[in-house]
């Protein structure tokens, strides 16, 4: 018998949608993540969405935007470990009011 966990993502792959239920667990897990790793600024901040590899997150100054990126690896490896299967490689900060538009 082979765990569910292992049932579910060979189903999730076979219907095609194994990517965006992963990458939709990365923006699930960003509260969890930003409150161990940063603390009382967390709330301050908000996961917007997976590009490609990366998990496009708002702030609200480039003050905190730098500091973020400078602890990026540290976020990164704590996100691998609450969304294994969602891909994201990097993380990305973006100070509010500058989030990217996405492209069609």
């Amino acid at each position: 018998m082979r765990p569910l966990a292992e049932a579910l993502r060979g189903t999730l792959a076979a219907l095609g949608i194994g990517g965006a239920v992963g990458r939709a667990a990365a923006v699930r897990a960003w509260p969890e993540v930003a409150r161990a790793c940063i603390g009382v600024d967390a709330g301050r901040t908000r996961a917007l969405r997976v590009d490609g590899d990366t998990l496009l997150v708002t702030v609200p100054s480039p003050v905190l935007a730098q500091e973020l990126r400078l602890r990026s690896e540290e976020i990164r490896v704590a996100l691998h470990r609450l969304a294994p299967d969602a891909g994201v490689r990097a993380v990305r900060f973006i100070p509010s009011g500058r989030a990217p538009v996405r492209s069609a």
